[in-house]
C-alpha cells in the first residue's frame, strides 16, 4: 500500500510541475517551456507613460520564442490614449501574441466595449488590436447586448473602426422599442449579404 501511495504521489507531482497553459504547442521542446510563470499575477503595461493594459490572472505564462503569453482565469482592461477604458472583461483562458497584438479568448467570455455600449458573451473569440476586429468562428455562438438590443447568432464580427457588427448565420434576438416598450422577435433576419454589407 505504501508503494502504491508513493507512486501516485510521484505521478501527481510530475503532472503539477509539467503542466503548462500552452495547449497549442504539444511538442516537447524549448518552445513548450515558459520563460516566466507567475501565480496570482497582476500585470500592467504602460505606453508613453500611460496605462495601456491591465491584467489579473490565476496563472500567467510568457514564452520567449514566439512572443506568446497565456493567462488562466483572467480579468483584463485595455485603455485608449486618454486613459479611458477601451475594452474590459474576463475569460477562462487568453492566448496572446504580443508582437502581432492578436488575442484569442476561451471559456465563459464576457467582453465589455464601453464606447459602443456593448456587452459580448461567448465561448471563443479572436481580437486583433491593430485592426480593431473581433471575430468568432462560424460554429461558435455569440450573445450580444447593445442598448435595447439583445441578439445571438453564429459567425460574429465587430469592427472598432466602423462601429458596426454582424452575424452570418442563425440570428435571433429581441429589440425593445421606446414608444410602446414591446419586444419584437426576429429569427434568421440577417442574411449573409446583409452581414457582408455591414462589415
Amino acid at each position: 500500500m505504501k508503494k502504491l501511495y508513493s507512486f501516485l504521489l510521484i505521478i501527481a507531482i510530475f503532472f503539477s510541475v509539467s503542466c503548462s497553459l500552452n495547449y497549442l504547442n504539444s511538442e516537447n521542446s524549448e518552445a513548450s517551456i515558459p520563460e516566466f510563470c507567475f501565480k496570482n499575477a497582476s500585470y500592467t503595461k504602460y505606453e508613453a507613460s500611460k496605462k495601456n493594459v491591465s491584467l489579473k490572472a490565476e496563472q500567467l505564462e510568457q514564452y520567449k520564442s514566439d512572443n506568446a503569453v497565456f493567462a488562466k482565469n483572467a480579468v483584463f482592461e485595455t485603455y485608449d490614449t486618454d486613459g479611458k477604458e477601451d475594452t474590459g472583461g474576463s475569460c477562462q483562458l487568453i492566448s496572446a501574441n504580443t508582437k502581432k497584438e492578436i488575442y484569442t479568448l476561451y471559456g465563459d467570455i464576457q467582453l465589455r466595449l464601453p464606447k459602443q455600449d456593448m456587452l459580448i458573451e461567448a465561448d471563443s473569440l479572436n481580437f486583433n488590436k491593430k485592426t480593431e476586429q473581433i471575430t468568432s468562428g462560424k460554429s461558435s455562438e455569440v450573445r450580444l447586448k447593445k442598448n435595447d438590443i439583445m441578439m445571438q447568432g453564429y459567425g460574429f464580427s465587430a469592427s472598432g473602426v466602423s462601429k458596426s457588427f454582424s452575424f452570418v448565420d442563425t440570428v435571433s434576438g429581441t429589440i425593445i422599442t421606446d414608444d410602446d416598450k414591446t419586444s419584437a422577435i426576429a429569427e434568421n433576419v440577417v442574411s449573409e449579404n446583409e452581414a457582408a454589407s455591414e462589415e
